[in-house]
């Protein structure tokens, strides 16, 4: 009897049916490769991210308002929106660009837009609804040109009374719109409440003879505020009978003739409250203004310093002299 011959159990199947019976093998064992949650997983995402970005994009009455707005002051045309961003303004201070807000929590719901004007970029706060559209007023959207002529005018005239410069030598080279927080900010108040009492404007800036001055002006122009540092010259800014008080009060406490005492400085000042006005160390932040000048009186080789009134009937000399 011929042996059985030994037959390998190897065989070579071909790699594509070893793959079939395989995958196969695992679906009938309920294993399964693909979850269908899953299969479907990443374009719901980007289903989800295209729906957000549709829903945060700025609606289309209130980019033509911008637009319009931008191109109305600049002038130009072609102005178009480069940003928007949805936001949530925590109360009207901030929404409309206040420098000094309270933290009182107010929302208003909304948008920041930017806008490209020639080569520059505007930012805009505006509601949820459009109606109300507040561009940063530290946007300098022009000078002389964008003030009211009225305005520029006396703002013009006031710098040649005070400084004696023709009119022909000035020029108008910054005017900026501002918010300005409260009456203390915009009469240029040294320490200000954090109150909002807002006062829209310009901050103007004139230019001549080397020299430039700034001033405050609220939107219909009825006030008109002279940054108090712009030095005004010396005594022959400040009125006689003021100066003749202070040199006679020189002279009393020095034991000297008032021809050896001289005014050698005159600023005009808005001391914020009386505390300030009366050298007070330590002083409240109340906003009671006082119009008046800062005078520095030269007493031999001193110097002293008084703080005057604008009505003459308060003058205090700096205790620490």
């Amino acid at each position: 009897m011929k042996p059985i011959k030994q037959v390998s159990s190897t065989y070579n199947f071909p790699k594509g049916l070893v793959l079939t019976l395989a995958l196969a093998s695992l679906l009938s064992s309920g294993v399964g490769l693909v979850n269908d949650s899953a299969a479907v997983a990443a374009p719901t995402v980007k289903s989800v991210e295209l729906s957000q970005r549709l829903q945060s994009r700025l609606p289309g009455y209130v980019a033509r308002a911008v637009i319009n707005d931008a191109s109305r002051r600049s002038g130009v045309r072609n102005v178009r929106v480069t940003q928007a961003t949805s936001r949530t303004f925590g109360n009207p201070c901030e929404f409309n660009f206040g420098e000094v807000c309270t933290r009182e929590y107010r929302p208003i719901e909304g948008w920041e837009v930017v806008v490209r004007v020639r080569n520059q970029s505007w930012t805009y706060h505006v509601n949820q609804s459009g109606t109300q559209i507040v561009l940063d007023p530290k946007n300098n959207v022009g000078a002389e040109s964008q003030l009211p002529r009225a305005i520029a005018n006396n703002i013009l005239s006031d710098v040649t009374r005070r400084f004696r410069v023709p009119r022909r030598e000035l020029q108008i080279i910054k005017a900026n719109r501002r918010t300005f927080g409260n009456p203390c900010e915009f009469n240029f108040g040294e320490i200000c409440t954090r109150e909002y009492r807002p006062i829209e404007g310009w901050e103007v800036v004139v230019q001549g003879r080397n020299q430039s001055w700034t001033y405050h002006v609220n939107q219909s122009g009825t006030q008109i505020v002279l940054d108090p540092k712009n030095n005004v010259g010396a005594e022959s800014q400040l009125p006689r009978a003021i100066a003749n008080n202070i040199l006679n009060d020189a002279a009393r406490r020095s034991r000297l003739s008032t021809r050896d005492v001289e005014i050698t400085k005159v600023t005009p000042r808005t001391f914020s409250n009386p505390c300030r006005f009366n050298f007070g160390e330590i002083c409240t932040e109340e906003y009671r203004p006082i119009q008046g000048w800062e005078v520095v009186v030269r007493v031999r080789n001193q110097f002293w310093t008084y703080h005057v009134n604008q009505s003459n009937s308060q003058f205090v000399l700096d205790p620490n002299v």
